[in-house]
């Protein structure tokens, strides 16, 4: 199994806590627009969001600026929103999905969160525990759970979110 740097994996859930916060309050058929934080060596971070004129093109311009922080950045997560099932024949479920690499992993890594629109005058939710992927490879629970600790931590390190995320479950 690919290591997980725990730096990249702290970065990786501050990314989905903004990336919550981002889309908890959007209008029904908005999308979030992706972002990206990046970890330099120092500690310091720097967030850029990246705007198009479709979500694709969004999206490709946010994997292509990640392509090249890896020569240079410490850690960096790349969040943005799509739609996965986890298994064939399952249907797919809205999720936010973050890229994220830190020094000392060979390859990226995907953390994957189900989440519920607010919609209808309903509320936004988290789905259920976040799904890990290595690879092509969805990690089990008992492979990923010390992982999603850390990631956890990382939601819970950003200040406007820690006190909002129980009230999305």
């Amino acid at each position: 199994m690919t290591a997980l740097s725990a730096p990249a994996l702290s970065l990786a859930g501050f990314a989905l806590a903004h990336a919550a916060w981002s889309i908890s309050d959007l209008e029904d058929g908005d999308f979030l627009c992706p972002l990206a934080l990046i970890e330099q060596h120092d500690g310091s971070r720097r967030m850029t969001r990246f705007e198009a004129d479709t979500q694709e093109m969004a999206i490709i311009a946010g994997k292509t600026a990640m392509r090249s922080a890896t020569s240079v950045a410490a850690a960096w997560a790349f969040a943005r929103e799509g739609a996965w099932g986890k298994l064939a024949g399952d249907s797919s479920s809205d999720v936010l999905a973050i890229d994220f690499w830190g020094s000392g992993m060979p390859a990226t890594a995907t953390l994957m969160q189900p989440f519920y629109r607010a919609t209808s005058g309903g509320r936004f939710r988290i789905g259920s525990v976040p799904s890990l992927l290595v690879g092509e490879n969805v990690l089990s629970f008992d492979s990923a759970s010390r992982s999603i600790e850390t990631i956890m931590a990382g939601v819970h390190s950003h200040a406007m979110v820690t006190t909002l995320w129980q009230g999305w479950r």
